[in-house]
């Protein structure tokens, strides 16, 4: 006999290895916001909206909700291990004080997402869209992911801190990245045209193919002897 998910929704708030994908949302959605501190384990939400959800500080642990609609949700403080948000819509989301931990974010739009403190480790985030971040508070930090060709044009980093980051291919035109640091970081074809480098520490980052228009690009950026004797190779000068 086949379980109701919302049954379980109901013996909450922790729940294992529920497939709420079919159930109707409007019912999950209301569940959810009942205010308790949800705790699930492996289930399945994929493709469910649950726009404006307020899951306050849950516990989500190899969960999937690919291309899960969560507009405007809000997951403050919310601790998400592993599983999948691939594709999902978390645009205009308060994701404050959350903490992402191997968490497939492929696709994802977090257009206008507010990412107050918000941590992301270890998360792939290929081609995820990071535009239109909220100017206020953008003080997240992300180590050790993959953000290759990540939408980021005219995003605020101003002062980032990123360790083994890929960046490779991503789209940082006109972005804000004064005194940010990166460190073992790949900028391998990174569009940063138009981009505010100034005081910006590159001496740690892989700056990818060196070109004539490498120094207009990266002006005002801090670089390393080895990789300022690159961009000298490249304007044909010859360095003894």
């Amino acid at each position: 006999m086949r379980t109701d998910p919302l049954a379980a929704l109901e013996l909450g708030p922790e729940v294992t290895d529920v497939d709420l994908s079919g159930a109707d949302p409007e019912a999950v959605r209301e569940a959810l916001s009942d205010g308790g501190r949800w705790v699930l384990r492996r289930c399945d939400l994929t493709e469910l909206d649950l726009s404006g959800v307020d899951l306050g500080a849950a516990t989500l642990e190899r969960c999937t909700l690919t291309r899960t609609r969560l507009r405007g949700a809000v997951l403050d403080g919310a601790t998400v291990e592993g599983g999948s948000l691939a594709e999902a819509d978390l645009s205009d989301a308060d994701l404050t004080d959350a903490v992402l931990t191997g968490v497939d974010l492929s696709r994802a739009r977090l257009v206008g997402t507010r990412l107050t403190d918000t941590a992301f480790r270890d998360c792939r985030m290929i081609g995820a869209d990071l535009t239109g971040m909220r100017s206020l508070a953008v003080t997240f930090s992300v180590d050790g992911c993959s953000l290759a060709l990540a939408r980021l044009a005219d995003a605020a980093l101003r002062g980032w801190r990123l360790e083994r980051v890929d960046l490779s291919d991503a789209d940082l035109s006109g972005a804000d990245l004064r005194d940010a640091v990166l460190t073992d970081c790949a900028l391998r074809g990174t569009d940063l045209t138009h981009a505010r480098l100034a005081g910006a520490d590159l001496r740690g980052a892989d700056l990818g193919e060196i070109t004539p228009d490498t120094p207009a690009v990266l002006r005002g950026a801090i670089v390393s002897t080895a990789q300022a004797a690159d961009v000298c190779r490249a304007l044909g000068l010859q360095v003894v």
